[in-house]
């Protein structure tokens, strides 16, 4: 009778000690998570942010950009794009932190209520041309999962051209904010909104533009995401 008593005892100890793991591994899990998401916050906030005031080779002066530091950015890499597009859910935003068009967009696209916005550096995936001695010459090669973002994204691409001639294939421009849903493209905004007369790229926005672009990506966030407008919304619908 002892002995089966202490089988039991030692049963329930097993029992609750595999279910303390389960639940320190799925808390541990969701600890790093959520770290992870702070970090890369923080990460995207400074990447962008520490170009404020300084000037590109031309002499123009970089849009300035203030970011929250819970921003919904969230790194990603070319494989993880590629796998949303062919059968993920969620923002994705390709661009990078010298591009003016760009650094618009980001200080408009961290209040659309999304969880995440997945993000793409462009800087080193695309491909590139020149005219070189009269001659349209690739210059750089573009990566594998470049290509296969092209092909993916035909549809809503515009051709690459050079000095007006058409190098065959069509050319990711930044920014580019794209909404998928189950693999499927249900929403997408290239490059800003238009700019007013004498107004550059390299000028902020307008309250009236980025009140435009906000709009324009809650639609996107909205056919991904559903109508996100409530209660823990901060800054309005």
């Amino acid at each position: 009778m002892k002995k089966k008593n202490i089988l039991i005892f030692l049963i329930v100890i097993i029992v609750l000690l595999v279910i303390a793991l389960g639940v320190y591994l799925i808390t541990n899990k969701n600890d790093n998570k959520v770290n992870n998401k702070i970090t890369d916050a923080v990460k995207f906030k400074n990447e962008y942010e520490k170009l404020n005031g300084s000037k590109n080779d031309n002499g123009y002066t970089y849009p300035k950009v203030s970011l929250k530091e819970n921003n919904p950015f969230v790194y990603s890499d070319s494989k993880k794009v590629v796998e949303t597009l062919k059968s993920g859910t969620g923002l994705i935003y390709l661009g990078f932190p010298k591009c003016p068009w760009c650094r618009n967009a980001v200080n408009v696209l961290q209040y659309v209520n999304a969880g995440e916005i997945l993000y793409l550096d462009m800087s080193d995936e695309r491909d590139a041309y020149e005219i070189v001695d009269g001659t349209l010459t690739k210059t750089k090669e573009g990566t594998k999962e470049y290509y296969e973002m092209l092909e993916l994204l035909d549809s809503i691409l515009t051709d690459y051209e050079i000095d007006d001639i058409n190098v065959g294939e069509k050319r990711i421009y930044v920014p580019l904010v794209i909404g998928v849903k189950d693999g499927k493209i249900v929403g997408y905004h290239a490059d800003t909104t238009n700019l007013n007369e004498g107004q550059t790229p390299y000028d902020l926005l307008t309250d009236k533009q980025q009140s435009d672009l906000k709009l324009i990506y809650d639609e996107i966030n909205a056919d991904v995401n559903g109508d996100a407008c409530g209660l823990e919304a901060e800054h309005g619908c």
